[in-house]
């Protein structure tokens, strides 16, 4: 079964992108997943990615811009059963971080040109790259709703929360370890991320999940809380009274503690009062205050003494 994570990365590669945006997502990419190398054969650039369609897809954007060569390898990690690493060796280095404005003494640099951010489809396409690079986000169906993305700059990692922040996503940066994180914990702050850079079914998938979770744990909180108890509450109180009934039939209500007694005796008087009703004659009855989960306790106790009770008359 596929990651979400992986499943958001996948739809976002079999999107159609424009020749600006390819240069965007091609800009973020080649920035945080890419290396320089300087062999006889010249300078070229590395990419290393850990998903084989993501490599392709940097594989048919390179051809489609500068026609480079592409020497691409499969690095096998047997250790800890890692995944394989897809990597393209690309000719034309200079031409290419030239075009993309990327290249900076001999290295890469990381602010990208404004150029390259221009539109909207552009800022979107290069987060989408960002995330290719280094995004990952929880499945919908876990309680803890995280997404993330990690680089190894203090500044970049500002400028992409900067990025994100222009859509009111409320990304936040904090460092771990030798990373700089960009990361959003706001459920509907994710499905708006996800929908910025063009994951619209990771989106549907990831609000359906999320609903279903939410009605579930509605209805759960609704089975275990009073108000089942206030719809059954003419059914319950004839248990009870039948419990305390028997009690006192069989060894005297003296069998109670004072506290329990004086809950069995004012259920007796107010046979038709939900536990909120109860819980309001007990305050005016003793001038003490007792919860509905304290009323509920009384009774179960009442209830395990009655049953004792039956046990013992049947053995």
């Amino acid at each position: 079964m596929l990651s979400f994570s992986r499943e958001v990365k996948e739809e976002i590669v079999f999107n159609d992108f424009d020749y600006q945006c390819e240069k965007a997502i091609l800009c973020a990419m080649i920035k945080i997943i890419g290396t320089l190398s300087l062999s006889q054969s010249g300078l070229s650039l590395v990419l290393r990615t850990e998903n084989a369609k993501i490599a392709s897809k940097l594989h048919k954007f390179l051809k489609d811009l500068y026609q480079p060569h592409i020497e691409f390898l499969v690095s096998r990690k047997m250790k800890l059963k890692k995944n394989n690493v897809y990597i393209l060796r690309v000719s034309k280095a200079r031409e290419i971080l030239d075009d993309l404005h990327l290249m900076e003494g001999i290295g890469i640099q990381n602010i990208p040109d404004q150029r390259l951010l221009e539109t909207d489809d552009q800022r979107r396409a290069y987060l989408a790259g960002v995330f290719l690079s280094s995004g990952s986000v929880n499945n919908p169906d876990t309680s803890n709703y995280h997404l993330e993305m990690s680089v190894n700059e203090e500044d970049y990692a500002y400028f992409i929360e900067g990025l994100m922040n222009q859509y009111e996503l409320n990304a936040k940066v904090i460092k771990r370890r030798n990373k700089f994180v960009i990361y959003l914990k706001s459920a509907e702050k994710i499905g708006d991320f996800l929908r910025a850079i063009g994951a619209s079914q990771s989106v549907m998938n990831f609000e359906m999940t999320r609903i279903d979770r939410s009605m579930a744990n509605t209805v759960n909180r609704w089975n275990n809380c009073d108000i089942a108890n206030e719809v059954k509450a003419m059914s319950a109180s004839t248990a009870q009274i039948e419990d305390i009934a028997y009690v006192i039939d069989k060894a005297g209500i003296e069998i109670l503690d004072a506290k329990t007694r004086q809950v069995a005796l004012l259920r007796l008087d107010n046979p038709e009062l939900t536990l909120n009703e109860l819980a309001d004659v007990y305050l005016q009855t003793t001038g003490q205050t007792i919860s509905k989960s304290g009323l509920h306790h009384r009774f179960q106790k009442i209830k395990e003494e009655a049953q004792k009770l039956r046990q013992m008359e049947n053995e």
